[in-house]
């Protein structure tokens, strides 16, 4: 059985958890950089619309 008060289960276990965190957090930034990159796109898209329409 393994003893979980061992140090280096201790430190293995946090490096796990460490490295978990910041592959799940890295990839919850790109989802939303890029929801917010399509937000952005298209509101300028559609301004450049209404800009074209005012100088016909």
């Amino acid at each position: 059985m393994i003893d979980l008060s061992n140090p280096i289960v201790l430190i293995v276990g946090g490096v796990l958890l460490l490295a978990l965190l910041y592959f799940w957090n890295k990839s919850n930034a790109s989802k939303l950089r890029n929801r917010r990159n399509k937000s952005f796109r298209s509101s300028y898209y559609e301004r450049k619309k209404e800009r074209e329409k005012e100088k016909k």
